[in-house]
């Protein structure tokens, strides 16, 4: 009889995908977060900064283990000293490169070609000029060495992919958004995500994007004009205020014009204070939409993230990515950095408490990967100041 299988048995029907939906959960304290944070500047006072490379990884051993997924919780096993080594390899290149500054600033410049130009100066802009590509492949880099210092239910996390290619994609789609006045940003949030996203690994089973650029690129328009109207509509109220203003003190826009025409210190410090003044209020006022915009991307692109059968989706809404983002910046600044671990609270919990999981991976294409792993941690990344946690 047609349609049954040897044995007379009828043949089993279509497996359905796992779509049973969970949550990250994050259980760290912050009082027990910041009693390792506060030992942590302690050590870092009595050492002149040299135990910051422990003190990180002791912060990182705790949120990785208070997050856990499906019911297992992370494990953090790097170590201090495979920062420090990584950082003193950053030093290494560093002094080369200021070795091959002098030796091209006595014989190729012969040591003064401008008047005001010194050898610190040739070192400083090429540092700046380097600087920008290098942060990127120490951001990809130390994300690697992040992962490959995690476990999962005891497997080993990776990622795949050239530190220096990303590096390189990145300085260049930055600077392709920059001379376009940024009209190219969702091609550059995408086609970062890409790799960060893909290459990703948890042992043997990678993650997959499928976002493309110009799915959000309607929505990114109307945000990019609604934002240059705001800021044209600003300008506009600022310069009629001003004008208001020195009419009211009997100041005519000729004098004005005159004193802008051969401005002296006072008018430079005036202008540069109200100029920062305005950027500073209106930048606030804003922020909605600004935040409108970073949680649409945000839901786009992790709405269009996967781990084999898993899906992962988010309702993150705008009104929570403003607080989440103005009240991290006003901890920050308020506490003079000493906000930090509330921070790193904050941000688990959000991520807990937004984040959705739909399905559980096959066990059998979860297995502990083959090859190494960096002997070192995030030195680049270190260097520039950009690693956090």
């Amino acid at each position: 009889m047609a349609g049954l299988v040897p044995g007379g048995d009828f043949p089993p029907p279509p497996a359905t995908p796992d779509l049973t939906p969970s949550r990250p959960v994050y259980d760290g304290r912050l009082r027990d977060l910041y009693a390792i944070y506060l030992r942590h500047i302690a050590l870092m006072i009595v050492t002149l900064g040299w135990s910051r490379f422990w003190g990180r990884t002791r912060l990182r051993r705790y949120l990785w283990n208070h997050l856990s997924i499906l019911g297992d919780r992370f494990e953090y096993r790097g170590r201090g000293r495979e920062l420090l080594i990584g950082f003193l390899l950053a030093l290494v290149v560093l002094a080369a490169w200021a070795g091959l500054m002098w030796l091209v600033w006595v014989h190729v410049l012969h040591e003064r070609p401008f008047a005001s130009f010194g050898l610190f100066d040739i070192f400083s802009l090429s540092v700046v000029a380097i600087g920008f590509p290098l942060a990127y492949v120490g951001h990809y880099a130390g994300l690697r060495y992040k992962l490959s210092r995690t476990r999962w239910r005891g497997i080993r996390c990776g990622m795949a992919g050239s530190a220096w290619g990303y590096g390189a994609t990145a300085t260049f789609l930055h600077f392709a958004n920059a001379i376009s006045a940024f009209l190219l940003t969702p091609v550059v949030s995408v086609n970062l995500a890409r790799p960060r996203i893909s290459n990703a690994r948890v042992g043997t089973l990678p993650l997959a994007f499928a976002g493309s650029a110009g799915d959000i690129y309607g929505r990114f328009l109307g945000y990019y004009f609604l934002n240059l109207v705001a800021w044209i509509a600003a300008i506009g109220v600022v310069i009629y205020a001003v004008g208001s203003t020195a009419g009211e003190f009997g100041i005519s826009l000729d004098d004005i014009w005159n004193q802008l025409s051969s401005p002296d210190l006072r008018t430079i410090l005036t202008i540069v204070a109200i100029a920062f003044g305005a950027y500073i209020v209106f930048g606030i006022l804003i922020l909605p939409l600004r935040c409108w915009w970073q949680a649409y991307l945000f839901r786009y692109l992790v709405s269009h993230s996967r781990a084999g059968a898993v899906l992962f989706a988010t309702a993150i809404s705008t009104r929570q990515m403003w607080g989440f983002l103005v009240l991290n910046y006003l901890i920050v600044v308020l506490t003079l950095g000493m906000g930090w671990p509330w921070v790193m609270h904050r941000t688990l919990r959000l991520i807990s408490a937004e984040l959705w999981l739909y399905g559980a991976p096959d066990p059998a294409s979860v297995r502990q990967p083959a090859g190494g792993v960096p002997g070192y941690g995030e030195g680049l990344l270190d260097m520039f100041d950009v690693s956090g946690i």
